[in-house]
């Protein structure tokens, strides 16, 4: 039986609002993948640079403030983040010390050759310990 207001037979409406349905959640398909695509390397970066953070932590009785931000600093710009050298905060307290970056990306999408931000994204990536 048919619904009230819907025509079902040879005029193909039943069939064209399918067809409309199916055309919308492909093209919701598509853009929510293309963002999940620009926003899981952002996240990785994230990550990779928190364990890299640890990784330091873990030498810093042997290296200096400097040395740790320079290998830090290489991580960084390997991974496309925009920021300072001095953004990288490296500070010791006793035995234990504790590094920091505060930084922003932005969602971008290139449309007609202009490139827009969609959403800019805070992190704060930051690892603490104690020197050994």
């Amino acid at each position: 039986m048919a619904e009230k207001g819907t025509k079902k037979g040879a005029d193909g409406w039943v069939q064209g609002k399918s067809l409309l349905v199916t055309v919308v959640a492909v093209v919701v398909s598509l853009v929510a993948g293309f963002l999940v695509c620009r926003l899981v390397p952002l996240y990785y970066y994230y990550f990779d640079l928190q364990n890299h953070m640890r990784r330091a932590i873990a030498s810093a009785a042997i290296e200096t403030d400097e040395e740790i931000r320079r290998s830090l600093m290489s991580v960084i710009r390997r991974h496309g983040i925009s920021c300072g050298e001095r953004d990288l905060q490296v500070a010791r307290d006793g035995d234990t010390i504790m590094v920091s970056l505060h930084y922003t990306e932005g969602l971008r999408v290139s449309l007609f050759g202009k490139e827009i931000t969609l959403r800019s994204l805070d992190f704060d990536a930051s690892a603490k310990g104690k020197i050994r």
